[in-house]
């Protein structure tokens, strides 16, 4: 296999970790995505939970890890939607890092009907595989309506990435689960 077919073939693995997680469900009680590693300088960015064009979060320097924030988000989820999955996936990797489009749904616990929204990530490497940028775009109009059902607060959050965990946490705490 030469070096180009091997980094592709780890950057499938990375996106299907990912897909993997949520689709058993156990990202909300505290999965990782195994094959994700990220290098001390990764960035993350995304217009919706972000603040805008010019903002990014170190990801190396925050005070909670991604993995962290991703069980908490998948649990706050969970009180509305239990079986919040991804209902579709499909990834490009690429000798660079990987593109992943997944439509997340989810049954509502009170009247059984399907809320469903599209995310797109963009991931890309180093030469240690470590996630160096990651950016991720959401459907605004259909995850703003999914969020203010499943936690009560929607974005775009403008005033970036803490004033969307904050309203997760607030969540959480309101059905005791943190």
């Amino acid at each position: 296999m030469s070096k180009v077919e091997e980094r592709v073939a780890k950057h499938r693995r990375m996106a299907e970790a990912y897909r993997d997680a949520y689709k058993r469900l156990v990202v909300k009680d505290g999965e990782k995505y195994e094959e994700w590693k990220f290098a001390e300088d990764a960035i993350f960015w995304s217009p919706y939970f972000t603040g805008g064009r010019q903002n990014t979060v170190k990801l190396g320097g925050m005070v909670v890890d991604v993995a962290t924030y991703a069980t908490m988000e998948a649990l706050s989820y969970s009180v509305k939607f239990p079986d919040w999955a991804p209902k579709e996936f499909n990834c490009w990797p690429s000798e660079n890092g990987f593109v992943m489009r997944t439509h997340f749904a989810g049954h509502h616990v009170d009247t059984g009907e399907e809320w469903s929204f599209y995310s797109t990530g963009f991931v890309e490497t180093n030469e240690n595989y470590e996630i160096t940028n990651w950016q991720t775009f959401v459907a605004d109009y259909d995850y703003g309506v999914f969020l203010q059902e499943a936690i009560g607060s929607q974005g775009p959050y403008v005033n970036g990435h803490e004033e969307y965990f904050e309203a997760v946490d607030r969540h959480l705490k309101k059905h005791g689960l943190a």
